[in-house]
């Protein structure tokens, strides 16, 4: 069996991946709090962005690295709890451990600021505290939103106003472990859904962050396409496709 290594630190992540892996780039913190290679193939415990800790793996020698996971007995410390490997090594995963749930997702990024899109220059300033309320019931019109507002988790929330003063559409910047831009918590009102103010929010936050910090990131559940052809069309490129399960078990 392949030799196990620990990894202690991003530098250490993207020496073994190599500097083109935008995920190993941006997503990770400086120092982990737990990280593992085998040849290629790496793993780290990441603190997803609603919270949990999920052990991501990738790379071409997954295999290798799930079999030397699982003989230390890492894998059997996880359960029960996430795992993230790319979609289509979810065969690798099956055939050495119980999985359950979870969900298919993309991580996205780019470092190009977005085409001007029609309603930008009606974008305003939300106050997470102030406003988490109305912001708060309409994010509730979306079950997946992971917005949080009033939580202090945003450094920014940009929305969209009508006439009258209503919350048309909002959308937040947070922060990775990384301290790298994340978008989270983009939505449009129903009565307005394809109007565009998902966009310009999308838009208006992502131009926010590339100005100020050279990159902005985002993640977005795979079976959203709608979203996908909004965000691929202001600029943004799917790095990592990814597939999460809840570990319960490791088979002998």
């Amino acid at each position: 069996m392949a030799e196990l290594r620990v990894l202690r630190t991003r530098d250490e992540l993207l020496a073994t991946v190599g500097a083109a892996d935008a995920f190993g780039r941006f997503d990770p913190p400086e120092q982990l709090s737990a990280g593992y290679a085998v040849g290629s193939a790496v793993a780290y415990l990441r603190r997803a962005h609603a919270g949990r800790s999920t052990l991501s793996v990738w790379g071409a020698d997954l295999t290798g690295l799930l079999d030397a996971l699982a003989a230390a007995g890492i894998l059997g410390d996880l359960v029960p709890g996430w795992i993230s490997v790319p979609r289509d090594r979810v065969h690798d995963l099956t055939h050495r451990a119980v999985v359950r749930g979870g969900g298919d997702w993309d991580w996205l990024w780019t470092e190009a600021a977005p085409p001007a899109v029609p309603h930008e220059g009606r974008l305003v300033t939300l106050d997470d505290t102030a406003d988490a309320e109305e912001i708060g019931a309409l994010l509730a019109q979306n079950p997946r939103s992971e917005g949080y507002p009033g939580t202090g988790r945003s450094a920014l929330w940009l929305g969209i106003r009508d006439a009258s003063g209503g919350l048309l559409a909002c959308g937040a910047v947070h922060r990775l472990e990384s301290g790298v831009a994340h978008l989270a918590g983009i939505h449009a009102a129903e009565r307005v859904r394809g109007q565009g103010f998902g966009r310009a929010v999308t838009a208006g936050l992502t131009r926010w962050a590339v100005g100020r910090e050279g990159v902005c990131t985002l993640g977005m559940y795979a079976d959203s396409a709608r979203a996908r052809g909004v965000y691929e069309s202001l600029g943004y490129r799917i790095d990592k496709q990814w597939s999460s399960r809840i570990l319960f078990g490791v088979l002998s």
